[in-house]
């Protein structure tokens, strides 16, 4: 088969794991929906050879509906940690929102590394999809072009006095409808402190729908981890997984 050389980086790590090991065969991932089954053929400190065996589509990453995440920025470990969950939870794209609660300098210098902790939280779950990142935007322009599909943001149920009454992820398969399959399921995540009242309002006047995660008030991270539980396990249940 083919023989790829792994970057520096990459061979300083393989290099780590296999130290006084044998050279097995291992899976290796594009980050663009392919797998590779492939064999250590060389290595060094520098440089870590392989052969191709094997490739493989990871048709699952491609179907709809896709699962997006806006999520507010809050202070940078903690959104570092949401990121890599959200990964590991099958988000497809994640948007860091600037709310009127956000710090805006929360984002500062950060695409680097956030793309760093994504890489290694795919290789880690074994995804063959690196999601999608998209450069922080006001929550205002996010809404002016979400994606087609469904979309709902994490609400206390005292912010919402009119319109739709706040949903359980348990029901919200209900309101999804069943053909064609929503190409999107979206959802949008506050900051610390919550959304202003102005955002609740334009979220509603959007057609958005509410969710409620429970009684307790939850961090951003944790909420998100959450929600992305949730819609995990409603997209499985539009492709019938």
């Amino acid at each position: 088969g083919d023989v790829v050389t792994l970057d520096r980086e990459e061979s300083h790590h393989m290099g780590t794991v296999l130290r006084g090991g044998r050279w097995p065969q291992v899976v290796l991932t594009d980050g663009r929906g392919h797998r590779f089954a492939a064999r250590v053929t060389d290595r060094s400190r520098r440089e870590v050879r392989l052969e191709i065996l094997t490739r493989e589509r990871g048709d699952e990453e491609f179907r709809n509906p896709r699962l997006v995440l806006g999520l507010a920025l809050i202070k940078p470990r903690r959104f570092e940690w949401a990121l890599e969950k959200a990964v590991e939870l099958g988000a497809h794209r994640i948007v860091p929102l600037i709310s009127e609660h956000t710090d805006r300098t929360a984002s500062r210098g950060k695409d680097r590394r956030w793309r760093t902790i994504m890489v290694a939280a795919i290789k880690q779950c074994g995804r063959c999809l690196l999601p999608e990142l998209d450069e922080p935007m006001p929550v205002r322009d996010f809404l002016a072009r979400r994606p087609a599909g469904v979309t709902v943001f994490g609400a206390i149920p005292e912010e919402i006095t009119t319109g739709p009454r706040p949903v359980s992820l348990l029901e919200l398969p209900a309101l999804l409808p069943a053909d064609p399959v929503p190409e999107n399921l979206t959802a949008l995540i506050g900051p610390q402190g919550g959304w202003s009242a102005a955002e609740v309002g334009a979220f509603l006047d959007a057609g958005l729908q509410p969710i409620s995660l429970g009684p307790h008030i939850l961090r951003t991270e944790t909420a998100a981890a959450a929600v992305l539980g949730g819609l995990q396990l409603v997209r499985g249940r539009c492709l019938g997984l």
